[in-house]
């Protein structure tokens, strides 16, 4: 038998988990996928450091882009 834990969340961030499950997905498994798409990202750390111009351009878009990247995600 698999260990588990009670978690206690606010409404309004069981709502969301609501609505980013899949199908019959379980919340254990919604919080592994969410988290796991988290470190997914790590794998690209750094590989823009050989175009110093183009990394900075991309700095300067980053603020729009997490603007309209939260708003897709409704999270």
């Amino acid at each position: 038998m698999m260990a588990s834990k009670r978690l206690t969340v606010k409404e309004e961030v069981y709502n969301k988990l609501v609505e980013a499950r899949k199908g019959n997905e379980s919340f254990s498994n919604v919080i592994e996928r969410l988290l796991d798409r988290e470190s997914d990202l790590m794998s690209f750390a750094g590989i823009l450091s050989h175009d110093k111009e183009f990394a900075e351009a991309m700095s300067r878009d980053i603020p729009e882009v997490r603007k309209l990247t939260v708003r897709s995600f409704n999270l």
